[in-house]
């Protein structure tokens, strides 16, 4: 039975309803309307801080001058080859996105890859006015990204909650631009917390799972819990999925956010540790009972490990109640937080499980160098004019490498001294410190890809990390 308080008005009238021994339904007399329900409210106390995000591409286009010159297929070979270099045409691509208003200053959250290749950026509110906006900061590595609106209003934002006490069945709603339709709203549930998916060749953690509907547009939008308050930012970067939506959870969002709002880039999180994988052999020596973990092989001097009272031989079960299976599990998991993070680490020592609790610092920048030499294999130094000359080198551009060790990585890929790093991944290389910042935003990766050119050829070669 649904009861609703009425207005005296309506209860007069069910009065006069009673003596004339007629009771109509009368849905008008209740003051909560009965289809107003808990997803209504939702919607209607956030999807003005929903906002659509177009974005605009510049492509240039080589062009030949004579293309098609009088349809001859033959001719158009011809000048193709002859005019390799052709002109160039500028063309603009709009891409559609969606985006949420986490600050009353015009702070939006919406997801990388909707403005990864934008040369501008325009805002579209609930009230279909336009704004202009900018790129404050990115993390490609998490699909993030962080926008500020270029007006001095006030915006309404949407409430945070938390992600870290998901139900399993949970009502969600998820609110977007699929198709460029403004404002789409579906509902669904929770199907799964921690999922990991793989897509465009990389892997991205700890995703909640949904059935809401999530397509094209509604990348970068709020995932909503039935209080209307933000637990997620949809992403559409997993293109096979029908009937399934995946969304960023909000605590990591947080995360993320606060460092690009206040140092410009995510914080790579280090505690000062290496770890292998344990085998059978390893598991029986130390009397271990499960068959997953990683085992601590170092602790670096007066790392946050070391100071915490991590140990040699320690055995990682899990870094804040997720399950370490494996080595590569270690690293993704890390890299779902960031520098000053506090690290509850669950772990077997000695026949008993303990636990520690480990706050990450900031990676240090002079332990790169020695990853360089211990685990690359070689050293680097800036390239320059005097520098190619010496190598025989067609470029002076990229970091040249000085030193490689025998029994390294590089030398057994085939690398040599007077080899030339031009790129790390997709980045360009302007000198060492550059190459070492990208090395040190890559660390938790399980290999990375360099662009090493000798002589006028260029070859990608795989590193592990």
């Amino acid at each position: 039975m649904i009861r609703k308080r009425l207005t005296t008005g309506c209860m007069l009238c069910l009065m006069m309803c009673i003596v004339s021994g007629s009771i109509p339904f009368k849905a008008h007399c209740y003051v909560d309307d009965i289809r107003v329900t808990p997803v209504v409210k939702a919607v209607k106390s956030t999807q003005k801080a929903v906002v659509n995000i177009s974005t605009h591409e510049q492509v240039y286009e080589r062009t030949n001058p004579f293309s098609s010159f009088g349809n001859n297929p033959f001719f158009d070979r011809f000048f193709n080859d002859f005019f390799d270099q052709g002109y160039r045409k500028k063309s603009v691509r709009t891409h559609l996105g969606s985006g949420v208003i986490i600050d009353e200053r015009g702070y939006i959250v919406t997801n990388w890859h909707v403005i990864e290749k934008a040369a501008s950026i325009t805002i579209t509110t609930e009230d279909e006015k336009e704004y202009e906006a900018s790129l404050i900061g990115a993390d490609p590595k998490s699909d993030l990204a962080v926008l500020k609106i270029s007006s001095q209003k006030n915006f309404t934002k949407v409430p945070l909650g938390t992600s870290d006490n998901l139900y399993i069945g949970e009502t969600v709603i998820a609110i977007g631009n699929p198709f460029g339709l403004s404002h789409t709203v579906t509902t669904g549930v929770v199907s799964a917390v921690n999922r990991s998916i793989k897509a465009n060749e990389q892997v991205y953690e700890n995703f909640i799972q949904t059935d809401a509907s999530i397509n094209p547009g509604n990348s970068g939008g709020p995932l909503l819990n039935i209080n209307g308050e933000l637990i997620g930012i949809n992403t559409a970067i997993y293109g096979q999925a029908e009937g399934i939506g995946f969304a960023i959870p909000i605590n990591t969002v947080k995360r993320i956010v606060d460092d690009l709002l206040e140092f410009g880039e995510v914080r790579v999180p280090w505690i000062g540790i290496s770890v292998q994988e344990i085998d059978p052999g390893i598991a029986a020596h130390f009397k271990y009972p499960e068959s997953y973990g990683v085992i601590v092989s170092e602790i670096f001097p007066n790392s946050p490990a070391a100071k915490s009272g991590l140990q040699s031989a320690d055995i990682i079960m899990s870094i804040a109640d997720k399950k370490i299976k494996t080595k590569t599990a270690y690293k993704r998991t890390l890299s779902l937080y960031t520098a000053d993070d506090v690290l509850t680490i669950k772990l077997f020592r000695q026949g008993a499980v303990k636990k520690l609790r480990v706050k990450a610092s900031e990676f240090p920048f002079e332990y790169v160098d020695t990853l360089l030499w211990e685990n690359f294999g070689f050293r680097i130094i800036d390239n320059s004019r005097a520098i190619a000359r010496r190598y025989g080198l067609y470029t002076a551009e990229g970091v040249v490498l000085s030193e490689v060790h025998r029994n390294g990585q590089a030398h057994q890929r085939g690398l040599k001294p007077g080899d030339v790093i031009v790129k790390v991944q997709v980045t360009d290389i302007k000198d060492s410190t550059h190459l070492k910042k990208q090395l040190v935003k890559n660390i938790h990766l399980d290999s990375i890809v360099l662009l090493v050119q000798r002589g006028q050829y260029g070859y990608y070669i795989t590193m592990d990390m």
